[in-house]
């Protein structure tokens, strides 16, 4: 509000000005013309006394002078008589000028954008007006990124028919070769299972196999799909997609869930190891507990789980973790070593470490370690519990 009185504020004084320069600038001066034409005569008359003009040219010049004198006059009389029109003209113009200045600012949404920006620094935004805020974004623009984080919107209002609408705006504007395809399919894809009620449908395992095609090993595809195999009861398809999602997904809480869903399906299935080897063979369970007192998490950091051998440097199995994901176990697994050459599974014990480092860190071996425990045994059904302290 107060920029838009700022902006009318502005515009009002510009055309006041220039409206004034217009209509009343010869208003309370009309000596100025007969002080410059007495000036001229006294110049005229000293070139005569001095030789430099003739009388001739004298008498002439003057002549002149006398004629441009009068055609100002009636210049001004005009002027004059014209002015009450012009002047309404004029300030009619501007008074357009200023309206349309002000409904074109509106007409193109600056103001809105304006307000949602600053109600966002403030910490004034409500769910309510940043799913009011986006929805008017995606029709005025009609921009793939703007129906997109509509999308998401309404998702995490558990609104997912609405979703779907705002995913499939969102793909129709999102060009074929855009490298946000793919998340966008992948989002698109988990909208669909939750508003089907977490089930399998046509629709899913169109986009599914969208994904797929795009990346063989995007983790969550190949989740739904072992849920596409489950509800088929084709047990031995969804523990085997299900395996490749725990091969491609690192994230602790989502391979716990998926371990679940696998077992499962082996008992349904009656899919014994033998016939299927298990894709995890060697984990260690861990769980991080601090006091909030003495560790306050900021968003730049993140935790590294790992396991190691005793006496050996390099860690056999790490974990990336990031600080709300902490309530969770952490699974270190036979799958997480850094070389390919060892692994969780070919050590009997291991040390714990847990380094806080920054997200910018692309060196495993920096951070402070705020937690250890030594002469942990593999492969233990049992949750090792660490405290931290910095």
């Amino acid at each position: 509000m107060i920029l838009n009185l700022l902006l009318v504020l502005v515009l009002l004084l510009s055309f006041a000005y220039l409206f004034y320069s217009l209509c009343f600038v010869n208003s309370g001066n009309e000596n100025w013309q007969d002080d410059f034409y007495q000036a001229r005569k006294s110049e005229i008359a000293v070139d005569l006394a001095d030789d430099r003009l003739t009388a001739a040219e004298s008498k002439q010049l003057l002549k002149d002078l006398q004629t441009e004198k009068q055609q100002s006059r009636l210049a001004d009389i005009k002027w004059k008589e014209t002015n009450g029109l012009t002047f309404w003209a004029i300030g009619g113009f501007f008074i357009i000028s200023v309206l349309g200045s002000l409904l074109i600012y509106q007409h193109l949404g600056f103001s809105r954008d304006w307000r949602f920006q600053q109600a966002m620094q403030a910490q004034e935004l409500t769910a309510e007006k940043i799913t009011t805020f986006l929805q008017y974004r995606s029709r005025r623009y009609d921009r793939a990124e703007d129906w997109y984080f509509e999308a998401v919107d309404l998702v995490q209002k558990g609104q997912y028919q609405e979703a779907l609408s705002a995913f499939q705006h969102a793909l129709d504007k999102l060009p074929e070769k855009s490298a946000d395809r793919l998340n966008l399919l992948v989002e698109y894809a988990q909208a669909v299972f939750y508003a089907n009620n977490n089930q399998s449908s046509v629709e899913l395992e169109n986009l599914i196999a969208q994904i797929l095609l795009l990346d063989p090993h995007q983790a969550n595809a190949l989740g739904l799909k072992g849920v596409v195999e489950f509800d088929r009861k084709n047990y031995l398809a969804a523990v085997l997609a299900w395996q490749e999602a725990i091969r491609y997904n690192a994230n602790s809480t989502e391979r716990l869930a998926l371990l679940t869903a696998i077992n499962k399906a082996r008992n349904l299935g009656k899919i014994d190891y033998q016939s299927l080897p298990p894709i995890i063979t060697h984990q260690i369970a861990v769980q991080l507990e601090w006091d909030p007192k003495d560790i306050q998490w900021q968003p730049n950091q993140v935790l590294l789980v790992y396991a190691q051998q005793v006496g050996q440097v390099m860690p056999v199995a790490i974990q990336r973790v990031f600080p709300k994901d902490l309530a969770s176990p952490i699974l270190l697994t036979n799958l997480d070593a850094v070389m390919p050459t060892a692994n969780l599974s070919e050590v009997q014990q291991v040390n714990l470490v847990v380094k806080l480092a920054n997200l910018q860190d692309a060196d495993l071996t920096k951070g402070q370690i705020i937690g250890t425990k030594s002469g942990v045994f593999t492969n233990r059904k049992e949750i090792y519990v660490i405290k931290l302290a910095l």
